[in-house]
């Protein structure tokens, strides 16, 4: 028979044998299923009680500012939501660029959903998609991530805790666990009908609470084996809590002197500390009761059949090729030689390429949005050096980190912003002039690099890295090498003939440096 003792001492043990690792875990988890709390938002909340609006505060000031001025849809699906964000001093400054609308509908709505639709219904539909469409699209699309994203991460997690509880160096990937081992519908169809099932007990007056502890199970074996059948697992966990239900309330209570104290942290010890110990906690019960169903021979406990977790503490990872259901085989998304050496002309013209493909990517942008066609950019050619210096730059200096995208990616941006914000600052210093400007963008610097512009040049550099050098560069390669030194050769000399003459003329006016 179990207790809470032995339970919460095992937790213990665990979370102190990868402390960093499962708390950092926990924190991206919460965040990705919605149940995350700021700690600064917690300490607004408590010196600034009355900062909140109420939804019927909200939706008052909505109608009498409507009777003064037309009231955008924007304005309507956050006043039904409640007045649920709050837009700060910082986000009233962010008026440029994408993001920046984002960031501030995600505040006036409260939900990045709502925030999506309504940054699209602004850009797309120029804020004519009606209210309804918006709320109930927002409602279907956050109820689709719940059933087939959320549900699905779940159980990811409560495999990455069943894992933790033993083997101590446990990666954060193993949350991805149902996408590995390809089996997301079946989890999907169990996390479905158990959500169905405590959704029809709610509406009888006690069968709600109760029917919530006795599925309680069903995520941790779906995890186990998630092969089962919803009606299976629901049985079984049925089954198992049968005795215990109780037991587990009180379980859940223990946990109420911490969530007091935590009070006192602003929700800080909410994460170093609580939430992962709960985890992990509810992982030990879980084993707890599948090893007293095992030895009471409760029927259909035959299917928790994962052998590699009734072991004893183990420092190293989970064996995942011994487990019953094998990992698909990875797929190799890039197909290209991305690892490959560029000659010196086959640089030269990506230099170009890429130069010229900025320059019409500019000059589009400026060409839909005023109707106007618009030479941008210092130079008169039709190139803008700083996408092919930033190109080539990453295909150079960055080779060691192409077998890494995620750290490819990071490392593109970073190189990009160090081009771009020195680019920005030798321009205005030299010339007296900007040729950009981010002021006004989300999480921009001194008005030379923001972060939307970064995420872009970081996924089009990763895109020239894996898909669009390795193609220019087998092209090159196809041209006979007599025609390719021609070609170079005169690239570069009416390039610099350009950069010679913008040096003492530089490419100026309306829609170039005069953004008024």
């Amino acid at each position: 028979m179990w207790n809470r003792k032995d339970l919460k001492h095992h937790a213990k043990g665990a979370l102190k044998r990868n402390y960093l690792g499962i708390v950092i875990t926990c924190m991206l988890v919460s965040i990705a299923l919605g149940y995350a709390v700021s700690p600064v938002k917690s300490a607004e909340q408590m010196f600034h009680p009355n900062s909140r609006p109420s939804a019927g505060a909200s939706a008052a000031k909505t109608t009498d500012n409507a009777r003064q001025e037309s009231t955008s849809n924007t304005e309507i699906v956050d006043s039904f939501l409640g007045g649920m964000g709050i837009e700060n001093d910082t986000a009233k400054g962010w008026t440029g660029g994408v993001l920046s609308q984002f960031a501030n509908n995600t505040q006036g709505a409260g939900s990045v959903i709502y925030g999506i639709m309504n940054t699209i219904n602004q850009i797309v539909f120029s804020d004519r998609l009606s209210p309804g469409i918006i709320i109930g699209a927002g409602a279907l699309i956050s109820f689709l991530i719940f059933i087939f994203l959320k549900n699905v991460l779940q159980i990811g997690f409560c495999r990455y805790l069943l894992e933790a509880r033993i083997y101590s160096r446990t990666r954060l990937n193993r949350i991805l666990f149902p996408w590995h081992i390809k089996r997301c519908f079946s989890i999907v169809k169990i996390m479905f009908v158990k959500w169905l099932f405590q959704l029809f007990w709610t509406f009888t007056i006690v069968g709600g609470l109760i029917k919530t502890y006795s599925y309680r199970l069903v995520p941790f074996i779906a995890a186990e084996n998630p092969d089962i059948s919803p009606r299976e697992a629901i049985s079984l966990s049925r089954k198992m809590m049968k005795g215990n239900k109780w037991r587990a309330f009180v379980l859940d209570i223990s946990f109420l002197p911490w969530s007091l104290l935590n009070m006192l942290t602003f929700n800080l010890l909410e994460i170093l500390f609580i939430q992962p110990y709960k985890k992990l906690t509810n992982a030990e019960f879980y084993m707890a009761l599948r090893a007293q169903a095992k030895a009471g021979g409760v029927s259909g406990v035959d299917r928790l059949c994962d052998v590699l977790l009734d072991k004893e503490e183990q420092i190293g990872e989970y064996p995942v090729n011994d487990y019953f259901i094998p990992p698909a085989p990875a797929r190799h998304w890039a197909r290209a030689d991305y690892n490959r050496s560029y000659s010196i002309s086959s640089l030269i013209l990506i230099f170009f390429t890429f130069s010229f493909v900025g320059w019409v990517w500019e000059v589009s942008l400026h060409l839909f949005k005023d109707g106007v066609f618009v030479n941008r950019g210092v130079s008169f050619g039709p190139w803008l050096p700083i996408y092919g210096t930033g190109g080539v730059l990453v295909l150079i200096l960055l080779k060691k980190f192409r077998s890494k995208p995620v750290l490819m990616f990071a490392a593109t941006m970073v190189l990009c912003g160090v081009v771009e914000y020195a680019t920005s600052w030798y321009l205005e210093f030299s010339k007296g002039m900007k040729w950009w400007d981010y002021s006004g963008y989300f999480l921009n610097l001194n008005g030379r690099i923001c972060l939307e512009g970064l995420l872009v040049f970081a996924l089009g550099g990763c895109a020239a890295v894996y898909l669009i050098a390795p193609a220019l560069d087998g092209l090159f390669q196809k041209i006979p090498q007599r025609k390719k030194r021609t070609i170079c050769t005169v690239l570069l000399a009416l390039f610099c003939a350009d950069q010679v003459y913008s040096h003492f003329n530089p490419n100026s006016g309306k829609g170039i440096t005069d953004y008024q």
